[in-house]
């Protein structure tokens, strides 16, 4: 076979139906897409790019963006489904597409490119999927032998391998000055911010700290330091969940300069009470003077992962559900990485995404958007996408939910209500045990994914969360604000499109929380070549400017992103 040459402009065969040539493995996936009647908003989530808009596109404003808004959009999200006749299985399979949106001088462009990872490098050059994923597994490479395939079944336990996936299709976040696509594993993808190129090779975090892997949801604090969240499956204690600081670029006396990476260090470290079964999570919260993280019983079954990595199935399966398990709050200190004694349950809910936490009068108040149960993971297959039914709709439906945990517990009697907030629900209670027992609040009569909020708020206290309102499955096309001193929702939708998690920009000078502009991107539910952005009025949520943009390839879905202004020496998120 002759030696791939990665286009300037990726593409690929895109959406290609042909039943008789498709892999049996997603024969069902195409059919659907061919015979299926699901709605135009289901088919936007299996929609896979063809070709992508590396030279921007001006788009055509209605409306006025404010002079004041500048800056670039970056979004990050699974958006090539299918390489050659072979199909991705699961929603978060899809080699990743990044994002950009340009607003300068009231005006915008648009340019996008599929990240050049070595895993899509391969898996062009053979035509079909020749790297796992998490719902996917690898289709025969026709350039391996059967002893080659054999071999990489075992290189693929270690995440160095080269048949290791580094698709980072989730999340973007600058460290220093350096911006960086990432996924849940220990590996990320160097971008170029101006032109979305990858630069240089894979990142692996776990030749710098003791982490298998981590989540794509870092937080970042004023001065630049990165914190993220990520789990160590070997050492003397087994499984550990680790905090990891990663501190800004700094010079040496003699002119050294030590990246984010080269000064990484793991500042806290939890037990995972589930041996065999660390758990999943996707985010974690962090107030000025602790860490949060949330047990959830989501847990990947360590049996079931290794019988199937070597049988073949998909990874995915290998997640148990544990239904009589209670969730457990774990409490860190920033100031030296040390659990608190306290132990903090609550019934049993799962969640991917945190809004905030903040502490108040001796109490943590922790917002979360829950799902009743761990479902939805396993419901987000692209069969299922395809033919959407009631049991997956039912499973796309999180509520924004608020917490609170006292901070010293220790002295109330048992029983008796330990949050003294004023103006919530929300209950705590220590049992015959010592343990607090938790008992949410719902924010907001509606439901809400994706949220974001003013992160100058980021643990502090805070009133506004932003996000979607998904309506049936993942028809997701009302923007939304929650106030959660009120539980009012302001709500902002546009028929025939799909909306993105939104972003909050602050206004310079701003002295009220929501004094700025949320801007979303728009895919239109029809016309398959174009996207739009919203602009609207953070206070008010009336739309200021919806900015058109007419592309040469087809455009996909995202997942998450942020705003960088182009004067801004640290971008937070």
């Amino acid at each position: 076979m002759s030696s791939y040459v990665f286009p300037d402009v990726p593409t690929h065969k895109a959406n290609g139906i042909d039943v008789s040539r498709t892999h049996k493995a997603c024969k069902t996936i195409v059919e659907n897409l061919r015979d299926s009647k699901m709605d135009d908003a289901h088919r936007v989530y299996v929609r896979s790019m063809d070709q992508a808009t590396t030279t921007p596109v001006k788009g055509e404003v209605d409306g006025e963006i404010p002079l004041w808004l500048e800056g670039n959009l970056f979004r990050n999200g699974p958006g090539v489904l299918n390489i050659g006749d072979t199909w991705y299985n699961h929603l978060f399979d899809g080699m990743a597409v990044l994002h950009k949106f340009t607003i300068k001088g009231g005006e915008a462009f648009y340019r996008s490119r599929i990240l050049e990872s070595d895993t899509y490098k391969k898996n062009s050059a053979a035509n079909r999927i020749v790297i796992d994923e998490f719902g996917t597994r690898a289709y025969p490479d026709p350039c391996k032998t059967i002893l080659q395939r054999f071999m990489s079944k075992f290189s693929g336990l270690q995440l160095d391998s080269p048949d290791v996936s580094d698709n980072c299709s989730v999340s973007m976040c600058y460290f220093s000055d350096q911006l960086f696509a990432m996924t849940e594993t220990s590996l990320m993808r160097r971008v170029d911010p101006e032109t979305l190129h990858a630069v240089g090779g894979r990142t692996n975090i776990t030749k710098y700290v003791a982490v298998n892997m981590a989540t794509a949801h870092p937080h970042v604090d004023p001065d630049g330091t990165v914190y993220n969240m990520g789990t160590s499956f070997t050492g003397n204690k087994g499984p550990t969940y680790n905090i990891i600081k990663f501190p800004p670029k700094k010079t040496l006396p003699d002119g050294k300069v030590l990246n984010s990476f080269d000064q990484a260090s793991v500042v806290a470290t939890v037990p995972c009470q589930w041996k065999m079964r660390p758990c999943y999570f996707h985010a974690f919260s962090m107030t000025d003077n602790y860490f949060i993280l949330v047990e959830q019983p989501l847990g990947v079954s360590v049996p079931k992962f290794l019988l199937y990595h070597f049988s073949g199935r998909a990874l995915a399966k290998a997640m148990d559900w544990m239904p009589n398990e209670k969730v457990k709050f774990h409490v860190i200190r920033r100031s030296d990485g040390q659990l608190l004694d306290t132990k903090y349950e609550a019934d049993t809910f799962f969640f991917f995404h945190a809004i905030n936490a903040y502490e108040e009068d001796g109490q943590i108040v922790i917002d979360l958007c829950c799902f009743d149960d761990g479902a939805v993971v396993n419901q987000i297959w692209m069969e299922n996408i395809t033919n959407p039914t009631e049991t997956f709709n039912k499973a796309i439906q999180a509520t924004p939910r608020r917490f609170v945990l006292p901070l010293n517990p220790q002295r109330a009697p048992a029983g008796t209500n330990l949050v003294t907030l004023p103006g919530t629900k929300c209950r705590a209670t220590r049992d015959a045990k010592g343990v607090v027992q938790c008992h949410s609040q719902d924010l907001s009569q509606d439901l809400m994914e994706m949220p974001r909020i003013n992160y100058r708020f980021n643990g502090k206290k805070y009133r506004y969360g932003y996000g979607f309102i998904p309506t049936k499955g993942l028809n997701c096309g009302t923007l939304c604000k929650v106030d959660a001193e009120t539980g009012e929702t302001r709500k902002w939708k546009m028929p025939g499109f799909q909306v993105s998690e939104p972003v909050f920009v602050e206004r310079p000078g701003a002295s009220e929380e929501d004094d700025g502009a949320l801007i979303a991107s728009l895919v239109n539910e029809k016309e398959q070549k174009e996207v739009r952005m919203v602009v609207l009025d953070a206070k008010t949520f009336e739309q200021q400017a919806l900015v058109t943009f007419k592309t040469p390839g087809i455009v996909t879905k995202d997942f998450h992103g942020f705003f960088a202004r182009d004067c801004d020496e640290v971008h937070r998120l």
